[in-house]
């Protein structure tokens, strides 16, 4: 059976108002302070509310040089999200790997969303980021593209725990799973605490050898 492709450690996006961070130290900082500035800004105002003049008053610099780095609002907002994705994914990444068993793997992911959950609990701003991706659509393909990568890295630390005709359909529900811890987390942000810290529960005991090898067995069906 032919291996599932092994999708790169960082996004590969073609959007033209992507640009990477840059290497001067100087410029670094400079960048750093737009994104800052912006993000705390979007947890005060909402990032319908983001002005480039505002942003430049809080980071002190020239509304020209935040163009030399985001040629929008919206690159400001696709650079913030890229960021918090790429820190979910090194998490994994590091943890992962070291999974000694599928019960290993499954507690390991339970442990990693909730980090992830506690990482938007107590950051108001990016809720709202995450409301611009499910309206945007540059955002929407960055939030899948995500998906598919964390997928593959699930689907490459935990298939050596499964026979081998379970491969491809393991790699299936590894990007459904990723893809719906953001729905949950999302849903259980927009509740009161108590609502969504029972949601965050219920959700992650999904992630059980049981339930995998529940969803593993079916088989498909047409109508």
């Amino acid at each position: 059976m032919s291996e599932k492709p092994v999708i790169p450690t960082s996004i590969e996006t073609s959007q033209k108002e992507t640009r990477r961070r840059p290497a001067q130290e100087r410029s670094r900082k400079r960048y750093d302070a737009i994104l800052n500035a912006a993000k705390s800004l979007i947890a005060k105002k909402g990032s319908a509310q983001l002005k480039i003049h505002e942003i430049a008053e809080l980071a002190q610099v020239t509304p020209a040089s935040i163009y030399q780095y985001f040629p929008s609002k919206n690159a400001i907002t696709l650079a913030l999200a890229q960021h918090t994705f790429d820190h979910a994914f090194a998490s994994l990444t590091d943890n992962l790997p070291k999974a000694e068993s599928l019960e290993h793997a499954c507690l390991m992911l339970q442990n990693l969303i909730e980090e992830h959950y506690q990482i938007y609990l107590n950051d108001p701003a990016l809720l709202d980021i995450w409301v611009s991706i499910s309206a945007d659509k540059t955002l929407q393909d960055l939030d899948l593209e995500d998906s598919r990568r964390q997928a593959t890295l699930i689907y490459n630390s935990i298939k050596s725990f499964l026979p081998e005709n379970q491969w491809e359909k393991l790699h299936q529900i590894s990007f459904l799973l990723s893809h719906m811890v953001g729905s949950a987390i999302r849903m259980a942000l927009q509740v009161s605490q108590e609502e969504g810290r029972g949601l965050m529960n219920s959700f992650k005991c999904l992630l059980n050898p049981s339930s995998l090898n529940s969803m593993l067995a079916q088989k498909s069906t047409q109508t």
